[in-house]
């Protein structure tokens, strides 16, 4: 029999190893859409968003470009204020000296916010914001809306700017800076100092080499930085401590796989795949760690899950995709259907054993979804599970039908003639011992019949030769 530990492992094996998908390939499910937004300047409508990051708290912030401003939306995308004036603050408890300094830092704000483009987070929350007309970094305080400081000044120079686009902040505090018009990427310091220039080069058709434009950046969570060039449509991998290029894709403008037209923001997705805005193709490209094809996400349009020039994106803990849908003026959002949210639950259930809750779920899964090959790998571990449970516990019958049960899901499995060969062993082993038992003694008389009569033979000749 098998142990309950043993039992255990076997299917957090089984499950680990047979389900697709799981582990390294675990594939975003994107099968629900909606959209937040229109075209203006009021609340929850934009004027060709940009970048969008989202906070710890939930909050989506976006950057409304040619609206010169950032707007905080819920988690569900509904409006919730605004930078500058997006605080709530009673300023009847305020003296006249704090409600001064307050306005002077919102209209010092509101000059900073000129085209505003990327955005980032830092570990404390602190939020940075690229102006695109003033060259400065601006350091916000989301939970108020307040100035915390500023970086950089406009110029060509290292620590200075020239139209900066993205930017990010590394888990330990550098902040890559794409500058569009000095053509490099600049590596920060939390001063502004700079740490490391980045400049990529391509051959031109002259045959000498020229610097390329970034537009996107983003840090990996080991300390890679990707960086996205529209112009040669590639994105580049950097190994920022030494300035090596670590892989590439793209590098050709197309529509199939391996190609971009023009793309631009970054975001990290499951098991460190990556997702490009590829801008001019309307959609999101989603690549490997190591710069190698994984999917396609949206096509071209303004329907639900159709994009028009797709910008920012950022994947939330509940692996809803939000996008700046640029082209249609909104914020789009790419979630995932009701089958992937039940099989996320049920793998849940699987690892701590919950069975009994989660059978009913596999078999609604199975019904709205029969050819589901994750439904039907987590209900061969269920079958396997309730299976040898009941052989443990000697209910032969219904451990058999648990076992049948999997050669619906899994016709090949080569386990199942050991289980039903063990099972057939344990409900007949009274009538085996018996049968054996009566082997044994049947011998055992015949044996000791030959003795006897040996032994009266012996008894009669002796007594005839006297």
């Amino acid at each position: 029999m098998i142990s309950c530990l043993r039992t255990k492992v076997l299917l957090i094996a089984l499950l680990l190893a047979c389900t697709p998908h799981l582990g390294a390939q675990t594939s975003l499910d994107f099968s629900v859409y909606s959209s937040k937004g229109f075209e203006g300047k009021g609340p929850l409508e934009f004027a060709s968003p940009e970048d969008l990051v989202i906070t710890r708290d939930g909050l989506i912030i976006v950057a409304d470009h040619r609206n010169n401003r950032l707007q905080v939306l819920s988690k569900e995308g509904d409006y919730v204020g605004e930078i500058p004036r997006t605080a709530k603050i009673d300023e009847s408890k305020l003296d006249a000296a704090a409600i001064e300094a307050r306005k002077q830092n919102l209209d010092e704000l509101s000059k900073l916010l000129k085209k505003p483009v990327g955005l980032a987070l830092d570990a404390q929350d602190r939020l940075y914001v690229t102006s695109m007309e003033t060259d400065k970094i601006a350091i916000i305080d989301p939970r108020n809306g307040a100035l915390t400081g500023t970086l950089c000044k406009s110029g060509k120079a290292q620590g200075e700017l020239y139209a900066p686009m993205d930017v990010d902040v590394s888990h330990d505090g550098r902040i890559a800076v794409a500058e569009w018009r000095n053509r490099r990427v600049q590596i920060l310091n939390d001063e502004g100092k700079c740490l490391k220039e980045l400049i990529y080069q391509e051959e031109t058709k002259r045959g000498g080499l020229s610097p390329v434009a970034p537009r996107g950046v983003h840090w990996t969570s080991d300390g890679r930085l990707v960086v996205s060039y529209p112009t040669f449509n590639q994105v580049v991998c950097w190994n920022p401590s030494d300035g090596q290029v670590l892989w590439r894709y793209g590098g050709i403008k197309g529509t199939d796989r391996g190609m971009l037209n023009n793309p631009s923001f970054i975001t990290s997705a499951l098991n460190n795949n990556l997702l490009i805005s590829d801008t001019l193709n309307n959609r999101i490209v989603e690549i490997t760690g190591d710069g190698k094809y994984f999917e396609h996400h949206g096509r071209r349009g303004s329907k639900p899950g159709a994009l028009l020039s797709p910008r920012g994106l950022a994947l939330n803990r509940d692996e809803v995709l939000v996008i700046s849908d640029q082209g249609n003026n909104r914020i789009h959002f790419f979630q995932p259907g009701q089958t992937t949210l039940m099989l996320r639950e049920i793998k849940q259930m699987a690892l701590k054993d919950e069975w009994e809750s989660a059978m009913p779920r596999i078999e609604q899964i199975l019904y709205l979804s029969p050819n589901n090959p994750e439904a039907h790998e987590l209900m061969v571990n269920a079958l396997y599970f309730f299976g040898n449970r009941a052989f443990n516990e000697r209910e032969y019958d219904k451990a058999e039908e648990y076992y049948r049960r999997i050669l619906r899901y899994r016709p090949e499995d080569p386990n199942i003639p050991q289980k039903l060969d063990a099972i057939f062993w344990a409900v007949n082993q009274s009538l085996i011992a018996s049968i054996v038992f009566g082997i044994i003694a049947t011998i055992a008389g015949l044996i000791l019949i030959w003795v006897l009569k040996i032994l009266i033979s012996r008894y009669i000749f002796t007594q005839s030769q006297e």
